[in-house]
Parts: structure tokens; C-alpha cells; sequence
């Protein structure tokens, strides 16, 4: 059990990282006036979000509450990295 909530832990920080990049992204797409390019980016987006989300459940409630958590404390670290950036 332990070594599956470490793997989800890594995999929701990546997912998390992932996911955040690609929003900046796709914001960037838009304001540039790039505006198809930059909505296509937006479902691939969450449906990689939600399907590894969906695969990481299949391995239990602790699993998935450790990954949601990796994803949300990425996605705080990252805000203030692209705030600063910004």
C-alpha cells in the first residue's frame, strides 16, 4: 500500500505540474490572439487530468487522496512561480 501511495504522491505532482504548464500555455495561445489553438489546448488538458485521475482510484481511496493532494500543492508552488514570472 505504501508504494502505491508514493507512485500516486510522484504521479499527482507530475500530473499537477503538467497540467499548470499547460494552462499558462494555452493562456499565453490566447492572448496572443491565437484563440482556436489556444481553447484546443484546454480538453486534452483535463481529460489527461481526469483519466489518470480515474486510473490512479482504481487503486484505492489513498492513492487517490495522496495524488489530488500532490496535484493542488503543485499547483500552489507553481502559482507562485508563474506569479513571480508574470
Amino acid at each position: 500500500m505504501t508504494g502505491a501511495l508514493t507512485i500516486a504522491l510522484v504521479a499527482g505532482a507530475v500530473l499537477g505540474a503538467a497540467h499548470l504548464v499547460s494552462l499558462w500555455w494555452s493562456v499565453a495561445l490566447l492572448r496572443d490572439g491565437r484563440t482556436i489553438l489556444g481553447l484546443g489546448v484546454q480538453a486534452p488538458r483535463f481529460v489527461a487530468l481526469g483519466l489518470a485521475l480515474a486510473l490512479i482510484a482504481r487503486q484505492g481511496a489513498g492513492p487517490l487522496i495522496g495524488a489530488a493532494v500532490a496535484v493542488l500543492v503543485t499547483r500552489a508552488l507553481l502559482l507562485r512561480r508563474f506569479e513571480r514570472i508574470a
